[in-house]
């Protein structure tokens, strides 16, 4: 008789159980690397990140330890699939923040102005997650919410020249949406948006994108 595979408890690697949480982000080893593949070819065409600088599996990796340090924070509402696709851009960000930092203190003349204060000044705001009090559904705040399907873009079909001309935010919604298939709800948790300014978000995006095709 075959055994049956018991699906671990997020309770259990909240209680600190490794073993559980290894068993819990398996399945999404493969999507994160493809994702983390895709980005830093991203930078990597944008110039702000060399060959050398970072691997996509040393990108994974620091991704999943973040994500075992940060698992206190993770909205209940938020499945794991997309806690770690965000976790992955965020620690992306991350990394671009201390090279840009690292950059303008060695160009730094001391004719020059000091750099501005980064957006986050600390950990703890910088992996902060929007939690909103009741959760939206698209249905409530869309005219015709149908149309975020139908509308979906195989990004994958798209040059990759096509997405640069996106603002971050534009071009994370658009993956977590139209490549990932993330629900818009979880897509809005993971980038700090309501439902609405989203969804708002991913149709913009889209223009975008199509119009750079034209």
């Amino acid at each position: 008789m075959a055994t049956e595979t018991v699906i671990p408890s997020w309770k259990a690697v909240l209680e600190g159980d490794r073993r559980a949480f290894r068993r819990l982000v398996e399945p999404y080893l493969d999507e994160l690397l493809r994702a983390a593949h895709r980005e830093l070819e991203h930078y990597r065409r944008l110039k702000e990140l060399r060959p050398e600088d970072l691997t996509a599996e040393e990108l994974v990796g620091e991704t999943l330890i973040t994500a075992w340090r940060q698992r206190h924070r993770k909205p209940k509402r938020l499945s794991v699939r997309a806690w770690l696709l965000g976790l992955l851009h965020r620690v992306l960000q991350r990394y671009l923040q201390r090279e840009r930092t690292f950059r303008r203190l060695w160009e730094l003349s001391l004719d020059e102005p000091v750099p501005p204060e980064p957006i986050y000044d600390d950990e703890e705001s910088f992996w902060e997650w929007y939690q909103p009090d009741d959760l939206e559904r698209w249905e409530d705040v869309l005219p015709d919410p149908s149309t975020l399907e139908t509308e979906r873009l195989i990004v994958e079909e798209v040059p990759p020249e096509a997405l640069e001309p996106l603002e971050p935010v534009e071009r994370q919604v658009l993956l977590l949406h139209d490549t990932h298939e993330v629900p818009i709800q979880e897509v809005a948790m993971v980038v700090q948006r309501s439902v609405r300014e989203t969804a708002e978000i991913l149709q913009r995006a889209r223009r975008r994108v199509q119009e750079a095709r034209t």
